[in-house]
């Protein structure tokens, strides 16, 4: 723990030992994204027509160029105009009602694969391990159903939404345990299913990994309801191509805030590739780690203790030591940001609001008054934050691996910690 006025350390164990960070590591990518974005950036993705327009007919192509951005069509902003509706109002102002191309993407900004090669192969296929393209769709996660049964088969598999060139493939074997396993079969594309399921009906939250094909089906979707025709013939490419509209996303701020309350890993991608790519480097983790890097060891927050191989934190071999988060804490808790002038703190989780370690905390006065981003994994519970959350005087971190016990114990021990920290008289 530190007091951010003075930057002196008032307690610490084992404050060098580095250890795996889990989804803490969110807030040092949300930091530079401040530092080095903005509160008040925004992704804009433009969106061309090619080809010519005689009367009320493009003769060409529809063509979305992703730049990163992971707030398209996501539910977590269904204020923000969704880029589906906003093409098609752009071309019905165009008078446009017939499309003698089709819609295509371009996701030449970002390099294959979508995902971190760092990042264990059994989590790309669930929602928490959703890559990060250059267009981003729907959160990149649909819906898995089927009904299981007991000799390996399955039956009424789809997916909700539909996504066209995404198959479903059944490896699971006879038994009626209750073990599915799920995995991703990344440049077929497929889902592919393992283990043994019971008689029952099967939801499950997946990664979609082609979310550019569910926005081209969207679209066309949108584009028939709207009686405007697309014909999908090969007319445009190659030909002028000249800007409809240009789509932007939620400020910085917003989408920082909406990352750390759900601890969103693809989110938080967007943001490492988007910091590389702003920094004229390779739109890749491992240059937008060097760049937090430097960002920090220029400020005079010593990086040197940090691995970091994501900006998420899925990666197990992420590690730091609690100093480092201490002093980057410290570093961050006056640094005001944006037209509203907002801190890394305003962005974060409150205990007792939209955050919770254990039980004790919501019965103490604590409870509303400590800023916190949690991080676990199998093995791992970490916890790093500021108190009091309005006015931060002290900033500090919990990091805790490869403990005996059950995890709802070992919350609640960091709960009384907290407690016994900063409410010393309750």
């Amino acid at each position: 723990m530190v007091d951010v006025k003075s930057g002196k350390t008032l307690g610490s164990r084992n404050e060098n030992m580095a250890c795996i960070t889990a989804s803490t590591m969110k807030t040092v990518t949300s930091s530079a994204a401040l530092e080095l974005l903005g509160a008040d950036y925004t992704f804009n993705t433009p969106v061309y027509l090619e080809g010519e327009i005689q009367g009320s007919t493009l003769n060409g192509d529809i063509v979305i160029e992703g730049v990163g951005d992971p707030t398209l069509g996501s539910v977590y902003f269904k204020d923000n105009l969704d880029i589906v509706n906003e093409i098609v109002e752009f071309l019905k102002k165009q008078g446009i009602k017939e499309i003698a191309g089709k819609v295509r993407v371009d996701q030449s900004r970002y390099y294959y694969p979508a995902y971190n090669g760092d990042w264990c192969a059994d989590d790309l296929a669930w929602d928490f391990g959703m890559g990060v393209h250059a267009l981003n769709y729907c959160d990149n996660r649909m819906r898995l159903v089927f009904d299981g049964s007991g000799d390996g088969t399955i039956r009424n598999a789809h997916f909700e939404p539909n996504v066209p060139g995404v198959d479903i493939v059944n490896r699971m074997r006879p038994g009626y345990k209750d073990d599915v396993g799920v995995l991703l079969e990344y440049a077929h594309p497929a889902i592919v299913l393992t283990g043994t399921a019971a008689d029952t009906t099967y939801i499950f939250d997946v990664s979609n990994p082609t979310p550019e094909a569910l926005l081209i089906d969207s679209l066309a979707h949108s584009l028939a309801r709207e009686n405007i025709k697309l014909a999908g013939g090969n007319k445009g490419k190659g030909n002028q191509r000249w800007l409809l509209l240009t789509h932007k996303s939620p400020v910085m701020t917003d989408i920082i805030t909406s990352l750390l309350e759900r601890s969103d890993n693809m989110f938080t991608e967007a943001l490492l590739r988007a910091i590389a790519a702003n920094s004229h480097r390779e739109p890749i983790d491992s240059e937008g780690v060097a760049v937090i890097d430097s960002l920090f060891n220029a400020r005079g927050v010593d990086a040197s203790g940090k691995f970091q191989y994501d900006g998420s934190g899925l990666a197990r071999n992420n590690k730091a030591p609690v100093r480092f988060f201490a002093d980057m804490l410290t570093y961050m808790a006056d640094r005001r940001f944006g037209t509203k002038q907002l801190r890394l703190v305003d962005l974060m989780p409150r205990l007792g609001v939209n955050a919770k370690i254990g039980d004790w905390m919501r019965e103490s006065s604590l409870s509303t008054h400590i800023a916190v981003k949690s991080g676990s994994m199998r093995d791992v519970q970490c916890y790093v934050g500021y108190y009091p959350a309005d006015e931060p005087q002290y900033a500090w971190a919990v990091l805790v691996n490869n403990w005996h016990g059950s995890r709802p114990n070992l919350k609640n021990m960091i709960d009384l910690l907290l407690i016994n920290i900063f409410d010393p008289e309750r």
